[in-house]
């Protein structure tokens, strides 16, 4: 929830905005009920709001068969609201942008990633209140006038990138409420929470400093608020799944710190035309069965799980493709998270992503 819930605490730019005064803290807006949405202004950044992200995963494949996940992400993070005042320096930063690109080479079992931080200011980093431009020196996300979405990114040091068009081929998803993700039992504990479940995917990755043409399927989220988590929320598992009947199927587990899932919980599952199901945290069942732990921060990760929606057919066994993939953001967001591409079958069978918070360190209190 995506990507991509609520990535998504971002400790070091938290910490730049612990810096704003309490009146500042005041002057947040707060997603407190479904949004009146308007687009394509809906699709580009919305500053009143301390946190959003912008978030693609997916799997593709060359021409011979080998296959490759793929993420980027572009997170903002608010460090005062409002616009700038009247005689601030054109460098003074209201907002702070970070990105991380991934790639799972699921073949070599091999795991990449790189990430980049930067102030909006001065016109190296940046985001669009138009419709959806986000960028950090060179890395991009934007979308076209003829509604695909372009997406760049490079590190030359870590010999890894992807130059990607991604198309939408069903309409936009509104998760929760028409939109309103609620997370929280306190007002504002809640996002704004939209998603291209699926796109068609062409372009090239960049692997070992080599150019690898490949197509296949991603999942794009776009989330923004401003305090989203309840209390004694230690961290979520996210799911989002696309299934061989044509439904795609979103879930994300908030699990609280005596290890139960709190009521919160939800999903989204959308149907082969496009209408939706709202899924609450009862409507789903997750049984972890099989781990793999981190020996870089001990993190001790679910990798294989049987997850169950009965009232709609569903039961599955969802297993990592890459069991190795955990992102260090520290440098960045402050936060480590596993990402990674999965397959699915049982039931039915799919692919898709899974994203996990909180084992590796709690984000209780941090969104």
């Amino acid at each position: 929830m995506g990507r991509a819930i609520w990535i998504r605490g971002l400790m070091i730019i938290l910490l730049a905005a612990a810096a704003a005064t309490a009146d500042e803290a005041t002057r947040w807006l707060q997603v407190t009920g479904p949004p009146e949405l308007a687009f394509p202004r809906d699709h580009g950044a919305h500053f009143g709001y301390r946190t959003e992200w912008w978030y693609v995963t997916g799997l593709v494949a060359d021409e011979g068969g080998r296959r490759y996940g793929f993420q980027i992400t572009f997170f903002r993070q608010g460090l005062a609201p409002g616009d700038s005042e009247p005689g601030d320096s054109r460098l003074r930063a209201r907002q702070v942008i970070a990105a991380h690109l991934a790639i799972a080479d699921i073949s070599d079992q091999q795991f990449h990633h790189s990430e980049r931080l930067r102030r909006v200011a001065g016109g190296l980093a940046g985001a669009s209140q138009i419709d959806l431009e986000v960028w950090l020196d060179d890395w991009r996300m934007e979308r076209g006038a003829d509604g695909a979405i372009a997406v760049r990114a490079r590190d030359p040091e870590r010999r890894i990138g992807l130059e990607l068009e991604l198309r939408p081929q069903r309409e936009m998803v509104r998760h929760g409420d028409r939109g309103y993700s609620q997370k929280g039992e306190q007002e504002g504990n809640a996002s704004v929470y939209l998603s291209w479940t699926r796109l068609q995917v062409v372009g090239e990755l960049e692997v070992g400093g080599a150019p690898v043409t490949v197509k296949g399927a991603a999942w794009f989220d776009h989330e923004w608020g401003t305090s989203q988590l309840g209390a004694e929320v230690v961290g979520w598992d996210w799911f989002s799944l696309r299934l061989d009947d044509g439904r795609d199927l979103m879930v994300y587990r908030l699990r609280r710190s005596d290890g139960e899932a709190d009521p919160r919980s939800s999903g989204t599952l959308v149907e082969a035309d496009g209408t939706l199901e709202r899924l609450g945290g009862d409507d789903v069942g997750i049984d972890v069965l099989q781990r793999w732990q981190s020996a870089a921060t001990g993190g001790h990760y679910p990798t294989r799980w049987r997850l169950r929606v009965p009232a709609e057919g569903i039961d599955l066994e969802v297993r990592a493709l890459l069991t190795a993939a955990e992102l260090d953001s520290t440098a960045t967001t402050g936060v480590v998270y596993w990402e990674g591409p999965v397959m699915a079958d049982g039931s039915h069978s799919g692919e898709g992503y899974v994203e996990m918070t909180g084992y590796a360190g709690t984000l209780e209190g941090r969104f």
